[in-house]
């Protein structure tokens, strides 16, 4: 159900407003939740993409066009980083599983709502997670990532020595790449 709706969506400029309109609102409400549920969060985040493009297409293009590079691009320099911070991590000894993931349009709009943001203080566009054995393990790769990347001096918090009131622990800081661009580190055990 979830690919035919997809399939749905990537065709829905066929009908009128009206059809369009409720289809993407549907979909929002109800299957994208439901692929996020089911941890199917590449068809999760089309389906918000494309929903959004219907319901709102000014905010839609104007955040598509704040983006500096298309996703796949955004895709690759999110790999190239998640690389080289493996195998930085690796030289020195931090044993850790690095992930990463651009943030997509309609996150980046939510997250600008939510918060009252402007785009550029949009920090997650980019983002790599790392996984470690151990609480000495966060701050290690903490450490190696500030040696590659300038660190951000007001984007850095430190929820384990400060866990959230939910009880969630994680270092979260941000960077700027060779390019100038941001990259958030979520580091976690």
């Amino acid at each position: 159900k979830l690919a035919d709706r997809l399939h749905n969506m990537r065709t829905l400029g066929y009908l009128d407003e009206e059809r369009r309109r409720r289809i993407a609102q549907e979909t929002l409400d109800i299957f994208a939740p439901l692929a996020n549920r089911l941890g199917i969060w590449q068809i999760k985040w089309e389906l918000e993409d494309l929903s959004f493009r219907f319901l709102q297409p000014d905010d839609y293009r104007r955040i598509a066009r704040l983006l500096d590079e298309k996703r796949v691009e955004r895709e690759e320099s999110v790999e190239a980083a998640r690389r080289r911070l493996t195998a930085h991590l690796s030289e020195h000894g931090v044993n850790a599983q690095v992930q990463g993931r651009p943030k997509h349009i309609y996150s980046i709009w939510k997250k600008m709502q939510g918060k009252g943001l402007d785009f550029s203080r949009v920090f997650d566009v980019r983002a790599l997670r790392v996984i470690v054995e151990d609480v000495p393990g966060c701050y290690a790769a903490l450490s190696r990532a500030h040696e590659l990347w300038a660190a951000v001096a007001e984007e850095f918090d430190d929820y384990i020595a400060r866990p959230k009131p939910n009880g969630y622990q994680s270092l979260h800081t941000v960077v700027r790449d060779e390019s100038g661009r941001a990259l958030e580190i979520q580091i976690r055990t």
